[in-house]
């Protein structure tokens, strides 16, 4: 990933209410504005907020991913 790609993250919609509970995940692209490699932190920018997310869950988004949340 490079700087301005676009990306694919995920972020909590719900907090966890037990120990047993994962929460739910919430998926939403955003635009690589830095990654440090040796902190695997990604920021992204995404609808005029800032995220810092953990590498594992930050992927590059493709042509599905820009045709899926066009507006028309």
């Amino acid at each position: 990933m490079k700087k301005g790609d676009l990306v694919r993250f995920k972020i909590y919609q719900a907090r966890p209410r037990t120990s047993a509970d994962c929460g739910i995940w919430r998926t939403e692209l955003g635009i690589l504005i830095e990654y440090k490699t040796w902190e695997k932190v990604a920021t992204i920018l995404s609808e005029g907020k800032i995220y810092r997310i953990h590498a594992s869950d930050v992927e590059k988004a493709g042509k599905k991913d820009e045709l899926r949340n066009c507006k028309d």
